[in-house]
C-alpha cells in the first residue's frame, strides 16, 4: 500500500541540499584515493569534514521541520527563529 505524502518546501530544499552534499562527499573520497601529496590529502580531508558537518546541520534542520509538522506547528520560520535565539 503506497501512500503519497506531500513534503513541505523546506523539507524538499533540505533534502536537495543533503543529496548535493552526499554527491560532493562521494566524489571527494574518490579523489582522495588518487591524491599522493600528503598536504593536498590533508586539505581534501578538511574539506570533506566541513561538508560532513554541513550535512549534519541539514539533517537536524530536516528533523526539526518534520517534528514541527508532526506536532501540528507548521510555522517553521517562527520556530526556527526561536531556536536560533535560544542557541539551539
Amino acid at each position: 500500500m503506497a501512500t503519497s505524502l506531500q513534503m513541505s518546501p523546506q523539507v524538499e530544499q533540505i533534502l536537495g541540499e543533503i543529496r548535493d552534499n552526499f554527491r560532493f562527499l562521494a566524489n571527494g573520497f574518490q579523489r582522495l584515493d588518487k591524491i599522493k601529496d600528503s598536504n593536498r590529502q590533508s586539505k581534501q580531508l578538511e574539506e570533506l569534514k566541513d561538508k560532513m558537518v554541513e550535512c549534519k546541520k541539514h539533517f537536524c534542520g530536516c528533523k526539526l521541520v518534520i517534528l514541527l509538522y508532526l506536532n501540528g506547528n507548521c510555522n517553521f520560520e517562527l520556530s526556527k527563529k526561536k531556536n536560533v535565539d535560544k542557541g539551539v
